[in-house]
């Protein structure tokens, strides 16, 4: 069945960087069926053309596009604000450390779910993860955001220097890692592997 989201629109035809404020339009519903937005428009109209449709009203609320997050570290979500008075300190202190425990699948799919929540809580629906050196946290990774439909890239970190040992591989195990990660998980439904 399909949803009707009835609030303030806010979509892009075109490039705002390029196009200005000219390339936003402003409607007052978006039509999702089967987890894809398949109308926007006036809230009238598609009511009329779509009576099936769950109604779901936001009021005044804003509706737009989900946000994306370029760059994040999705294994350092128990340590987000941790303090350190050098990098080498942090790295340390906390980074390497929580980045070995993703080694263990429970531990990586608890964190991996925590973060993608999270990241959904606040509208950040995209996103490219470094992941750790451990292929079990890319899996965990691709697994969570798979079963909530998200659209996620991510990878295996590769380290042969400066961490300790539960971090490293060499350049052949990085290899081998991720070429089987690209061969599980490259292309399917909504994840890429960077």
């Amino acid at each position: 069945m399909a949803d009707l989201l009835l609030g303030q629109v806010l979509s892009f035809d075109g490039d705002p960087f390029v196009l200005g404020p000219e390339a936003a339009r402003g409607n007052e519903a978006v039509l999702v069926d089967g987890g894809r937005i398949r109308a926007v428009g006036n809230a009238n109209t598609l009511r009329t053309t779509h009576p099936e449709a769950r109604v779901t009203d936001y009021g005044k609320a804003l509706i737009s596009a989900g946000f994306v997050d370029a760059h994040v570290h999705y294994p350092q979500t128990a340590i987000i604000a941790s303090w350190g008075k050098r990098l080498i300190d942090w790295l340390n202190s906390y980074t390497f450390p929580e980045e070995i425990r993703p080694a263990d699948p429970d531990y990586a799919a608890k964190i991996a779910g925590r973060y993608l929540d999270i990241a959904l809580s606040h509208g950040t629906t995209t996103m490219a993860s470094y992941c750790t050196s451990a292929p079990v946290s890319v899996n965990a990774y691709f697994e969570a955001a798979q079963a909530r439909g998200m659209r996620v890239v991510g990878g295996k970190t590769c380290m042969d220097r400066n961490a300790p040992d539960g971090l490293i591989d060499t350049a052949q195990s990085a290899y081998d890692d991720s070429k089987y990660l690209i061969d599980r998980w490259h292309g399917q439904d909504r994840l890429s592997y960077a």
